[in-house]
């Protein structure tokens, strides 16, 4: 079997998807695609062979939906119009002449998180190639199988790894991806030195001044990222748990990292990729329903976000900026609701016997609880699980335990 694997720059990335393909699946032969040139095949987006090409404008356009392309990627939704069309030729251009050229039986790639990848799965499944996107996992030793954030049940865990993974959700649970305070500043300020010296080389030089078009040099300004030295000051407007008045009719709201692509590409809902504004809707429609919305943002991307960012959550008088590095248990064992949009604090609270509100229908644990509509109980915009072991079976089934 000849497996197509996409990769990047990022060595530890790279190397988890090409061990996917070479322990997971029946591969025989592999290669690699990548835009830079450390792949066997190049998408090289500076070839402007197909800027007007006919024939791709033609595939263009029987394919693809240019509106979810563009708006779903956090380059292109930045750039006119027609820059837009160019690229999105480009792309198509160099990935039709490489899938005619070569025979490829399936495609190894992350989540969907930029146009060019998602051009190309779009091709792939328009060839009839299996796609594996091989995504991180909140719980440690597990990796998901997913392309679009979608739930994909493939396997069928045993009684006692289903056990294992429920007692560890029932008992202090903290996710690997949620830092320390310690390791989340050392974390922020790394990226911001790598942000300070990577805009004027990637952005301002490479990409404007010579022109390149590599993802990577374009996405500079609008990756998630640490821009302000007054960013590493925003603790100030957060408040420690021993000051909020948990009495109150509450609902818990963890944050997300924006732009992103479980926003971006997981959410099904165009107007739901825009995140600040989004979020700023929802805290105005829940007022409503609640005396208190405690937001907590996520501890990994806490230094990202600027003062006026969460100055601007504030000005609602009935939200509450929660310390982010406070344990979601510790939050769960004085709240009964959370809400969430792809976050996994979802799971947690579904699993300890609170209910959540779910505010995107395209979510994995969502379509996965639709699955065995016999354990969720619904009063209204809230729901709850009769049956915790089920849903945690469910979920399970569409993950790979991967060490490493």
């Amino acid at each position: 079997m000849h497996t197509l694997v996409y990769i990047r720059r990022n060595k530890v990335f790279d190397k988890v998807v090409l061990d996917y393909a070479q322990k997971n699946l029946p591969t025989t032969k592999l290669s690699t695609i990548s835009e830079y040139y450390n792949g066997d095949h190049r998408i090289d987006m500076n070839l402007s062979k197909w800027d007007y090409c006919s024939e791709t404008q033609a595939f263009v356009d029987e394919n693809l939906d240019l509106s979810k392309i563009i708006f779903r990627d956090r380059v292109l939704r930045n750039m006119p119009f027609k820059n837009c069309r160019v690229l999105i030729r480009r792309a198509a251009g160099n990935l039709l002449e490489i899938f005619d050229k070569n025979s490829f039986d399936t495609l190894v790639t992350y989540p969907v998180d930029n146009y060019i990848m998602d051009i190309m799965i779009q091709l792939a499944k328009k060839k009839d190639i299996p796609c594996y996107g091989i995504c991180s996992f909140f719980m440690p030793g597990y990796k998901r199988l997913t392309v679009y954030g979608e739930h994909s049940p493939h396997r069928i865990p045993e009684k006692s790894e289903v056990d294992h993974v429920l007692d560890k959700l029932r008992n202090n649970f903290r996710s690997h991806m949620a830092p320390s305070r310690r390791k989340a500043l050392k974390g922020a300020i790394i990226r911001y030195i790598r942000y300070k010296a990577r805009y004027p080389i990637f952005y301002l030089f490479v990409a404007k001044m010579l022109g390149r078009k590599e993802y990577d040099f374009l996405a500079t300004p609008y990756n998630t990222t640490v821009r302000k030295f007054m960013n590493f000051f925003v603790e100030r407007h957060f408040t420690p748990i021993s000051k909020v008045d948990f009495t109150k009719k509450s609902i818990l709201i963890p944050l997300h990292y924006f732009p992103e692509a479980t926003i971006e590409y997981w959410s099904g809902c165009s107007g739901q990729i825009e995140f600040e504004e989004m979020l700023r809707c929802k805290i105005d429609e829940l007022s409503a329903r609640y005396d208190q919305i405690i937001l907590k943002d996520h501890p990994a991307t806490v230094f990202d976000n600027s003062s006026a960012f969460y100055k601007e959550l504030k000005k609602n008088n009935k939200v509450i900026l929660i310390d982010p590095f406070i344990a979601t248990t510790t939050l769960l064992e004085h709240i009964d609701v959370v809400g969430c949009w792809t976050g996994t604090v979802g799971i947690e609270a579904l699993v300890n016997g609170k209910s959540a509100e779910l505010f995107t229908e395209e979510q994995y644990y969502r379509q996965a609880m639709k699955l065995h509509p016999e354990i969720i109980q619904q009063d209204g915009p809230l729901i709850s699980i009769s049956d915790p072991y089920v849903f945690i079976e469910e979920i399970l089934k569409g993950s790979i335990k991967f060490e490493g």
